[in-house]
């Protein structure tokens, strides 16, 4: 009875564990070596524009950009740490010209 319970409640309250771990996400971005998606979120499109530049110039493959709200400021993390040091700073340094409230006000993208 007791595992049964335990089960269920995991089952119930996984959901909200996930929306508290999203809640200070900005956004989620795939990039599959030529092209910027939107996974998740939303954000101006000179940034996108701006980020997949970077990406694009820097010849990196297959990764995922998460912006998320540290500080009241935008960081970014990558899926990779193969990314080199030189390629992270131009991200945040694009990432860095565009304030929490121009990237939460953003229009959405399709």
């Amino acid at each position: 009875m007791g595992l049964a319970l335990f089960a269920l409640l995991m089952l119930l309250t996984a959901p909200l564990v996930v929306a508290i771990m999203r809640s200070n996400e900005l956004f989620l971005v795939r990039h599959d070596g030529t092209r910027l998606r939107i996974v998740r979120g939303r954000l101006p499109k000179a940034l996108l524009d701006d980020l997949e530049d970077v990406l694009r110039r820097a010849g990196t493959g297959t990764l995922e950009l998460r912006a998320v709200v540290e500080d009241s400021r935008p960081r970014l993390y990558a899926s990779t740490r193969d990314l080199p040091q030189p390629v992270r700073q131009q991200l945040r340094n694009t990432l860095g010209r565009f304030g929490v409230a121009a990237i939460r006000n953003a229009p959405r993208r399709r």
